[in-house]
């Protein structure tokens, strides 16, 4: 079943949507993941009005992340709930005139141009009746993306001398220095040579 829904067929009860999203028809950006077979697609698309439509679902699907600690991949499962609407771009109408009064006692409301952009916010489009779910369920993978990927929660990340995975061993460069350690016991045995033999100490006697 295609992403682009022609609302024309959509009954006034609303029509359930099925259909499976091939990965090439979502590219991510590369560090928000990459995703693993065809996500699963389910929902169901309402006409409140004769200007707007509703679209309500589910992602389903499995996706390829990078741990920034240790910056291995690994994958995990996606389910995300999807709420989008679209609406009908209105007639552009002209802003009133400023240099022309106002009657006096007139209730006119203009809306303030912040408010007018404010409605356009999170609304996909209708072109030429019809919808595409396409945007808004990439714009919904690129925000579900966690800003710091972990492959778990424990993870030790790399090695700042060697670079290993310390997650997979435990390398060298920062192993405690023990007793049985060479140098611990040089030292130990130069200690005890000098504690067996004191220098001599020279003493100045008064006259």
């Amino acid at each position: 079943m295609s992403l682009i829904i022609n609302l024309s067929d959509i009954p006034s009860e609303g029509q359930t949507f099925d259909c499976e999203v091939l990965p090439e028809e979502i590219i991510l950006p590369p560090d928000d993941g990459k995703i693993i077979g065809p996500l699963n697609c389910k929902g169901q698309v309402f006409l409140p009005d004769d200007r707007m439509a509703h679209f309500q679902g589910t992602l389903t699907g499995r996706v390829a992340r990078e741990c920034v600690r240790c910056l291995t991949l690994f994958e995990e499962d996606l389910c995300l709930h999807c709420d989008a609407e679209f609406g009908q771009s209105l007639p552009s109408t002209p802003f009133p005139d400023s240099s022309k009064k106002m009657k006096k006692g007139s209730r006119r409301h203009i809306t303030p141009i912040d408010e007018v952009l404010e409605q356009d916010v999170d609304t996909y489009p209708i072109t030429e009746g019809q919808i595409d779910l396409l945007p808004a369920l990439r714009e919904y993978l690129i925000l579900a993306t966690p800003p710091h990927p972990l492959c778990q929660e424990s993870c030790a990340g790399l090695c700042q001398i060697c670079g290993a995975n310390l997650n997979e061993d435990v390398c060298q460069c920062y192993s405690p220095v023990t007793v049985s350690s060479s140098m611990v016991s040089d030292t130990l045995s130069m200690v005890s040579k000098k504690a067996s033999n004191p220098s001599t100490r020279l003493v100045r006697t008064r006259t």
